[in-house]
Protein backbone atom coordinates (compact mmCIF):
# COMPACT_ATOMS: atom_id res chain seq x y z
CA UNK A 1 0.00 0.00 0.00
CA UNK A 2 1.52 3.32 -1.05
CA UNK A 3 0.38 6.00 1.41
CA UNK A 4 1.64 9.52 1.98
CA UNK A 5 1.33 8.80 5.70
CA UNK A 6 0.69 5.83 7.96
CA UNK A 7 -2.94 4.99 8.72
CA UNK A 8 -3.99 5.89 12.24
CA UNK A 9 -5.29 3.11 14.49
CA UNK A 10 -8.75 4.65 14.26
CA UNK A 11 -8.64 4.70 10.44
CA UNK A 12 -7.37 1.13 10.26
CA UNK A 13 -10.04 -0.11 12.67
CA UNK A 14 -12.70 1.53 10.53
CA UNK A 15 -11.38 -0.12 7.36
CA UNK A 16 -11.31 -3.55 9.01
CA UNK A 17 -14.69 -3.11 10.68
CA UNK A 18 -13.61 -3.58 14.31
CA UNK A 19 -13.34 -1.29 17.31
CA UNK A 20 -10.12 0.54 18.21
CA UNK A 21 -9.94 -1.49 21.42
CA UNK A 22 -10.16 -4.79 19.51
CA UNK A 23 -7.50 -3.69 17.05
CA UNK A 24 -5.24 -2.62 19.92
CA UNK A 25 -5.59 -6.05 21.56
CA UNK A 26 -4.61 -7.77 18.29
CA UNK A 27 -1.67 -5.45 17.57
CA UNK A 28 -0.30 -5.87 21.08
CA UNK A 29 -1.14 -9.54 21.63
CA UNK A 30 -3.40 -8.77 24.59
CA UNK A 31 -5.71 -11.75 23.96
CA UNK A 32 -9.49 -11.77 24.58
CA UNK A 33 -10.21 -11.67 20.83
CA UNK A 34 -12.28 -14.29 18.99
CA UNK A 35 -10.12 -16.41 16.61
CA UNK A 36 -12.29 -15.42 13.64
CA UNK A 37 -11.92 -11.73 14.46
CA UNK A 38 -8.19 -12.11 15.05
CA UNK A 39 -7.75 -13.74 11.63
CA UNK A 40 -9.90 -11.06 9.98
CA UNK A 41 -7.70 -8.35 11.43
CA UNK A 42 -4.43 -10.07 10.52
CA UNK A 43 -5.59 -10.75 6.95
CA UNK A 44 -6.50 -7.11 6.47
CA UNK A 45 -3.22 -5.90 7.96
CA UNK A 46 -1.33 -8.13 5.54
CA UNK A 47 -3.46 -6.94 2.61
CA UNK A 48 -2.77 -3.30 3.48
CA UNK A 49 0.92 -3.96 4.21
CA UNK A 50 0.37 -2.13 7.47
CA UNK A 51 3.27 -1.72 9.90
CA UNK A 52 2.11 -0.79 13.42
CA UNK A 53 3.68 2.25 14.99
CA UNK A 54 6.20 0.99 17.51
CA UNK A 55 4.67 3.33 20.09
CA UNK A 56 1.56 1.13 20.24
CA UNK A 57 3.37 -1.50 22.29
CA UNK A 58 4.06 1.06 25.01
CA UNK A 59 0.45 2.07 25.60
CA UNK A 60 0.37 0.43 29.00
CA UNK A 61 3.34 2.41 30.36
CA UNK A 62 1.61 5.75 30.54
CA UNK A 63 -1.73 6.93 29.25
CA UNK A 64 -1.19 10.68 29.04
CA UNK A 65 1.59 12.77 27.49
CA UNK A 66 1.55 16.57 27.45
CA UNK A 67 3.60 18.45 24.86
CA UNK A 68 3.81 22.15 24.05
CA UNK A 69 4.88 23.24 20.59
CA UNK A 70 6.04 26.85 20.23
CA UNK A 71 6.57 28.75 17.00
CA UNK A 72 6.36 32.36 15.78
CA UNK A 73 3.25 33.99 14.33
CA UNK A 74 5.12 35.16 11.24
CA UNK A 75 5.36 34.42 8.40
CA UNK A 76 1.76 33.35 8.77
CA UNK A 77 1.63 31.38 5.50
CA UNK A 78 4.59 29.18 6.52
CA UNK A 79 3.42 28.38 10.03
CA UNK A 80 -0.06 27.51 8.82
CA UNK A 81 1.56 24.74 6.75
CA UNK A 82 3.66 23.59 9.72
CA UNK A 83 0.54 23.54 11.89
CA UNK A 84 -1.20 21.35 9.32
CA UNK A 85 1.53 18.74 9.85
CA UNK A 86 1.25 19.12 13.61
CA UNK A 87 -2.48 18.48 13.39
CA UNK A 88 -1.93 15.32 11.31
CA UNK A 89 0.34 14.01 14.08
CA UNK A 90 -2.15 15.00 16.78
CA UNK A 91 -4.88 13.06 15.00
CA UNK A 92 -2.59 10.04 14.65
CA UNK A 93 -1.45 9.89 18.27
CA UNK A 94 -4.49 11.21 20.11
CA UNK A 95 -5.67 7.65 20.80
CA UNK A 96 -2.38 7.05 22.62
CA UNK A 97 -3.07 9.87 25.09
CA UNK A 98 -1.00 12.60 23.44
CA UNK A 99 -2.08 16.16 24.21
CA UNK A 100 -0.43 18.96 22.23
CA UNK A 101 -0.72 22.60 23.26
CA UNK A 102 0.10 24.96 20.36
CA UNK A 103 1.61 28.32 21.30
CA UNK A 104 2.36 31.09 18.81
CA UNK A 105 4.96 33.55 20.03
CA UNK A 106 4.19 37.11 19.02
CA UNK A 107 5.69 38.22 15.69
CA UNK A 108 9.51 38.22 15.93
CA UNK A 109 9.58 39.35 19.59
CA UNK A 110 12.47 37.47 21.22
CA UNK A 111 11.79 38.69 24.76
CA UNK A 112 8.17 37.63 24.55
CA UNK A 113 9.18 34.18 23.30
CA UNK A 114 11.66 33.82 26.17
CA UNK A 115 8.93 34.72 28.66
CA UNK A 116 6.47 32.31 27.05
CA UNK A 117 8.86 29.34 27.09
CA UNK A 118 9.90 30.01 30.69
CA UNK A 119 6.23 30.03 31.72
CA UNK A 120 5.69 26.69 29.97
CA UNK A 121 8.73 25.17 31.69
CA UNK A 122 7.79 26.45 35.14
CA UNK A 123 4.13 25.50 34.82
CA UNK A 124 4.92 21.82 35.45
CA UNK A 125 2.18 20.86 33.00
CA UNK A 126 4.32 19.44 30.21
CA UNK A 127 6.49 16.42 29.56
CA UNK A 128 8.06 17.98 26.47
CA UNK A 129 8.44 21.20 24.53
CA UNK A 130 9.16 21.56 20.81
CA UNK A 131 10.49 25.02 20.01
CA UNK A 132 11.28 27.02 16.91
CA UNK A 133 13.50 29.69 18.48
CA UNK A 134 13.41 33.26 17.17
CA UNK A 135 17.09 33.53 18.05
CA UNK A 136 18.75 30.12 18.61
CA UNK A 137 21.74 31.55 20.47
CA UNK A 138 19.68 33.72 22.79
CA UNK A 139 17.27 30.85 23.54
CA UNK A 140 20.02 28.30 24.31
CA UNK A 141 20.17 29.10 28.04
CA UNK A 142 16.39 28.74 28.38
CA UNK A 143 16.43 25.43 26.52
CA UNK A 144 19.20 24.23 28.85
CA UNK A 145 17.20 25.38 31.86
CA UNK A 146 14.17 23.39 30.69
CA UNK A 147 16.24 20.26 30.07
CA UNK A 148 17.79 20.59 33.53
CA UNK A 149 14.25 20.70 34.95
CA UNK A 150 13.63 17.29 33.41
CA UNK A 151 11.73 18.26 30.26
CA UNK A 152 12.39 16.75 26.86
CA UNK A 153 13.04 19.70 24.54
CA UNK A 154 13.68 19.66 20.80
CA UNK A 155 14.01 22.37 18.19
CA UNK A 156 12.44 22.50 14.76
CA UNK A 157 12.71 24.69 11.66
CA UNK A 158 15.34 26.76 13.45
CA UNK A 159 18.04 24.93 15.40
CA UNK A 160 19.95 25.78 18.57
CA UNK A 161 22.88 23.38 18.22
CA UNK A 162 24.85 24.73 21.18
CA UNK A 163 22.00 24.01 23.59
CA UNK A 164 21.11 20.72 25.29
CA UNK A 165 18.14 20.12 22.97
CA UNK A 166 17.42 16.46 22.26
CA UNK A 167 17.21 16.77 18.49
CA UNK A 168 16.40 19.09 15.60
CA UNK A 169 13.80 18.64 12.87
CA UNK A 170 14.07 20.80 9.75
CA UNK A 171 16.06 21.47 6.64
CA UNK A 172 19.79 22.00 6.30
CA UNK A 173 19.97 25.76 5.73
CA UNK A 174 23.53 25.72 4.44
CA UNK A 175 22.40 23.35 1.69
CA UNK A 176 19.38 25.58 1.09
CA UNK A 177 21.72 28.51 0.49
CA UNK A 178 23.94 26.43 -1.79
CA UNK A 179 20.93 25.30 -3.81
CA UNK A 180 19.73 28.89 -4.17
CA UNK A 181 23.14 30.02 -5.42
CA UNK A 182 23.50 27.16 -7.88
CA UNK A 183 20.06 27.79 -9.37
CA UNK A 184 20.51 31.55 -9.51
CA UNK A 185 23.94 31.38 -11.14
CA UNK A 186 22.64 28.97 -13.78
CA UNK A 187 19.61 31.15 -14.52
CA UNK A 188 21.64 34.31 -15.14
CA UNK A 189 23.94 32.45 -17.55
CA UNK A 190 26.78 34.64 -18.78
CA UNK A 191 25.67 37.71 -16.84
CA UNK A 192 27.93 38.66 -14.00
CA UNK A 193 26.27 40.19 -10.93
CA UNK A 194 24.12 38.54 -8.27
CA UNK A 195 22.61 40.09 -5.16
CA UNK A 196 21.57 38.86 -1.73
CA UNK A 197 18.71 40.39 0.27
CA UNK A 198 18.63 39.49 3.95
CA UNK A 199 17.11 40.51 7.29
CA UNK A 200 18.38 39.94 10.83
CA UNK A 201 21.30 37.52 11.18
CA UNK A 202 20.61 34.45 13.29
CA UNK A 203 21.99 30.92 13.03
CA UNK A 204 19.55 29.95 10.29
CA UNK A 205 20.36 33.03 8.20
CA UNK A 206 24.10 32.58 8.75
CA UNK A 207 23.89 29.05 7.39
CA UNK A 208 21.96 30.13 4.29
CA UNK A 209 24.40 32.92 3.53
CA UNK A 210 27.43 30.69 4.12
CA UNK A 211 26.11 28.13 1.64
CA UNK A 212 25.18 30.82 -0.87
CA UNK A 213 28.62 32.43 -0.77
CA UNK A 214 30.38 29.06 -1.11
CA UNK A 215 28.72 28.28 -4.42
CA UNK A 216 28.88 31.81 -5.87
CA UNK A 217 32.64 31.71 -5.25
CA UNK A 218 32.87 28.66 -7.54
CA UNK A 219 31.62 30.73 -10.51
CA UNK A 220 34.67 32.68 -11.66
CA UNK A 221 32.74 35.18 -13.77
CA UNK A 222 30.09 36.04 -11.14
CA UNK A 223 30.40 38.82 -8.59
CA UNK A 224 28.28 39.08 -5.43
CA UNK A 225 27.01 42.61 -4.85
CA UNK A 226 25.87 43.65 -1.40
CA UNK A 227 24.37 42.02 0.52
CA UNK A 228 21.40 44.34 1.02
CA UNK A 229 20.63 44.14 4.75
CA UNK A 230 17.15 45.32 5.70
CA UNK A 231 15.09 45.79 8.83
CA UNK A 232 11.51 44.49 8.74
CA UNK A 233 10.08 47.98 8.18
CA UNK A 234 12.41 48.59 5.21
CA UNK A 235 10.52 46.03 3.12
CA UNK A 236 7.50 48.33 2.87
CA UNK A 237 9.10 50.77 0.43
CA UNK A 238 10.31 50.31 -3.16
CA UNK A 239 12.90 52.99 -2.40
CA UNK A 240 14.77 50.45 -0.23
CA UNK A 241 15.35 48.26 -3.30
CA UNK A 242 15.43 50.31 -6.47
CA UNK A 243 19.16 51.17 -6.51
CA UNK A 244 20.06 47.57 -5.73
CA UNK A 245 17.83 46.28 -8.53
CA UNK A 246 19.82 48.35 -11.03
CA UNK A 247 23.12 46.83 -9.82
CA UNK A 248 22.37 43.12 -10.28
CA UNK A 249 21.24 40.47 -12.78
CA UNK A 250 19.89 38.03 -10.20
CA UNK A 251 18.75 38.17 -6.58
CA UNK A 252 18.49 35.62 -3.76
CA UNK A 253 16.02 36.56 -1.01
CA UNK A 254 17.18 34.66 2.07
CA UNK A 255 14.43 36.05 4.31
CA UNK A 256 10.75 35.08 4.28
CA UNK A 257 9.90 38.12 2.14
CA UNK A 258 10.14 36.73 -1.39
CA UNK A 259 6.59 37.88 -2.18
CA UNK A 260 7.36 41.44 -1.02
CA UNK A 261 10.56 41.69 -3.06
CA UNK A 262 8.68 40.26 -6.06
CA UNK A 263 6.04 42.99 -5.74
CA UNK A 264 8.66 45.73 -5.67
CA UNK A 265 10.54 44.18 -8.58
CA UNK A 266 7.34 44.09 -10.63
CA UNK A 267 6.51 47.70 -9.70
CA UNK A 268 10.03 48.85 -10.60
CA UNK A 269 9.30 48.04 -14.27
CA UNK A 270 12.98 47.66 -15.13
CA UNK A 271 14.20 47.50 -18.70
CA UNK A 272 16.31 44.41 -17.96
CA UNK A 273 15.14 41.02 -16.62
CA UNK A 274 16.31 39.97 -13.16
CA UNK A 275 16.27 36.37 -11.97
CA UNK A 276 14.65 36.14 -8.54
CA UNK A 277 15.06 33.14 -6.22
CA UNK A 278 13.84 32.68 -2.65
CA UNK A 279 12.05 30.36 -0.26
CA UNK A 280 8.57 28.92 0.34
CA UNK A 281 5.39 28.81 -1.69
CA UNK A 282 2.12 30.71 -1.41
CA UNK A 283 -0.63 31.62 -3.83
CA UNK A 284 0.90 35.09 -4.09
CA UNK A 285 4.36 33.74 -4.93
CA UNK A 286 2.79 31.39 -7.47
CA UNK A 287 1.09 34.30 -9.22
CA UNK A 288 4.43 36.16 -9.43
CA UNK A 289 5.92 33.00 -10.94
CA UNK A 290 3.21 32.93 -13.59
CA UNK A 291 4.04 36.55 -14.43
CA UNK A 292 7.74 35.71 -14.73
CA UNK A 293 8.79 37.85 -11.75
CA UNK A 294 9.81 34.98 -9.43
CA UNK A 295 12.13 32.56 -11.20
CA UNK A 296 12.25 29.76 -8.65
CA UNK A 297 11.62 29.07 -4.99
CA UNK A 298 12.95 26.48 -2.57
CA UNK A 299 10.26 24.65 -0.61
CA UNK A 300 11.20 23.43 2.85
CA UNK A 301 8.57 20.71 3.41
CA UNK A 302 6.80 22.59 6.24
CA UNK A 303 3.94 20.10 6.66
CA UNK A 304 6.40 17.27 7.21
CA UNK A 305 8.43 19.42 9.62
CA UNK A 306 5.36 19.81 11.80
CA UNK A 307 4.43 16.14 11.61
CA UNK A 308 7.94 14.78 12.27
CA UNK A 309 8.50 17.11 15.22
CA UNK A 310 5.46 15.77 17.08
CA UNK A 311 6.03 12.14 16.03
CA UNK A 312 9.71 12.11 16.97
CA UNK A 313 9.05 13.63 20.36
CA UNK A 314 6.14 11.28 21.03
CA UNK A 315 8.27 8.24 20.13
CA UNK A 316 10.91 9.46 22.58
CA UNK A 317 8.38 10.01 25.37
CA UNK A 318 6.77 6.58 25.12
CA UNK A 319 9.96 4.56 24.64
CA UNK A 320 12.33 6.48 26.87
CA UNK A 321 15.07 5.56 24.42
CA UNK A 322 18.16 7.68 24.06
CA UNK A 323 17.96 9.91 20.99
CA UNK A 324 20.68 8.74 18.61
CA UNK A 325 19.71 10.85 15.60
CA UNK A 326 20.33 14.45 16.63
CA UNK A 327 19.24 15.95 13.31
CA UNK A 328 16.18 14.85 11.35
CA UNK A 329 16.78 16.69 8.09
CA UNK A 330 13.76 17.32 5.88
CA UNK A 331 13.93 17.58 2.12
CA UNK A 332 14.41 20.68 0.00
CA UNK A 333 12.55 20.88 -3.31
CA UNK A 334 12.92 23.41 -6.10
CA UNK A 335 9.72 24.83 -7.56
CA UNK A 336 9.45 26.76 -10.82
CA UNK A 337 6.44 27.97 -12.77
CA UNK A 338 5.92 24.52 -14.28
CA UNK A 339 5.56 22.57 -11.02
CA UNK A 340 4.71 25.28 -8.51
CA UNK A 341 1.01 24.44 -8.25
CA UNK A 342 1.86 21.15 -6.51
CA UNK A 343 3.36 23.04 -3.56
CA UNK A 344 0.41 25.26 -2.67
Amino acid sequence: MDQSRRLTVKELAKQIGVSVATLDRVLNNRGNVKPKTYQQVMDKIKELNYTPNKSASFLSRKNEYAMAIVFPELPEYFWKQVEKGVQIAIDEFRDYGLHVHIVRSEKYDLEQQKKTVLQLIDSGRFDAIALSPNDPQEMADIIDYGVDQGLAICTFNSDSPLSKRLFYVGCDYRIAGRLAADVLCKFIGQKTKVGLIMSYTNFQMQQKITGFREVVADYDHIELRGPLKLQQEDYDSLDSFIDYFHQVDGIYVSSARLHVVAKHLADANLSKPIALVGHDMTEEIYQYMRRGVVTATICQDPVNQGYLTVKSMFDHLVTGDKVNVKENITKLELATKENARYYI
